[in-house]
């Protein structure tokens, strides 16, 4: 679904398509599943909108923000969490125990990195996964030096 058809949905619709998107990534990452990432990706685009359609103050308009946030991490998109958090976190509508759950989804993603790469973590080098994304992101092929 592109950005255009999602805006046409009332704020009802989009949060019954984030939850079936939410319980769909989940499974797939359950399942160790390649396309977790591309799911979550559908989960922040559902919920970038509804945080787009609504205000920081409503309770939907908050969990749309830490949603987003979350869900950009679990794609694997920290630096796009990264940007969002900025925004959202400027918003002085936003409640504090909002912010408080963009700060932890932060934590937990770095929680979770440490578990799944004790190695980097023990080097204090879990940033380096960051520079890995964005070089991987913009060249998809596994082995980018190769047929260069």
């Amino acid at each position: 679904m592109t950005e255009t058809q999602s805006s046409a949905f009332s704020e009802d619709g989009l949060d019954a398509l984030v939850s079936v998107a939410i319980r769909r990534a989940e499974i797939l990452d359950d399942m160790q599943s390649p396309t977790a990432s591309e799911a979550w990706h559908e989960v922040l685009l559902y919920e970038e909108q509804l945080a787009m359609i609504t205000s920081p103050a409503e309770i939907t308009g908050g969990v749309a923000r830490v949603g987003a946030v979350r869900a950009a991490l679990a794609a694997g998109q920290r630096l796009e969490a990264v940007r969002l958090a900025s925004r959202y976190l400027a918003e002085e509508a936003l409640p504090a125990e909002r912010r408080a759950a963009i700060e932890r989804a932060f934590q937990e993603d770095r929680d979770r990195l440490a578990r799944r790469f004790p190695a980097l973590a023990r080097s204090g080098r879990l940033a380096e996964l960051d520079e890995w994304r964005a070089t991987t992101s913009k060249n998809p092929r596994v082995f980018p030096l190769l047929g260069a």
